[in-house]
């Protein structure tokens, strides 16, 4: 019997685990920045506790079970699998730079703040143009991995999937208004 259907179906569970934890991250630094009251604000940041346990736990799924795969099947000196592993670390070390004082922040102004409409010093929080630019370029990151392993790229193709995942990136961060 092979572990190879187990292993990879902990591999995309992982994958799916991901991008859920992504697309509440981005849902709810998007619904931030169009909060009324400190009270949506609250609201929104209870999602936080979801996102910090499946972030990491999807990580670890696709971690150790990538792992595996490699060595198990693949091998090292495929570009795909270099590539995404490599992405995947700069994702788990980015995530907790550059979002994780920004949302600390939100938290701790929110909590000051009183119940109503929301103070500026909450705003300011809410309205960090790292944070607001920062939010699309996970998913894409890990859309392009996805991208780069399902079709077994190259070196080359690696590249020019993640060139253009960082184009689109940089066209989300800067063409977003408000």
């Amino acid at each position: 019997m092979t572990l190879y259907p187990y292993t990879l179906l902990l591999h995309i569970v992982g994958v799916i685990g991901l991008f859920i934890a992504l697309s509440l991250e981005l849902a709810v630094v998007s619904r931030l920045r169009v909060a009324k009251t400190t009270t949506q604000v609250h609201e929104w940041l209870t999602l936080s506790r979801v996102i910090d346990l499946a972030l990491p736990v999807s990580a670890v799924f696709i971690l150790i079970s990538g792992l595996v795969l490699t060595f198990s099947v693949w091998g090292w000196g495929h570009a795909w699998i270099e590539f995404s592993l490599g992405l995947l670390v700069l994702l788990g070390i980015l995530g907790p730079v550059i979002n994780g004082p920004r949302m600390k922040a939100i938290h701790v102004a929110a909590q000051a703040a009183p119940v109503g409409e929301i103070p500026p010093a909450l705003r300011k929080a809410i309205s960090n143009p790292v944070l607001r630019a920062y939010a699309p370029i996970p998913g894409l990151v890990a859309l392009g991995a996805v991208i780069m392993m399902v079709l077994k790229l190259d070196w080359l193709g690696s590249e020019m999937v993640i060139a253009l995942v960082l184009i689109v990136g940089l066209i989300f961060a800067f063409a977003r208004k408000g």
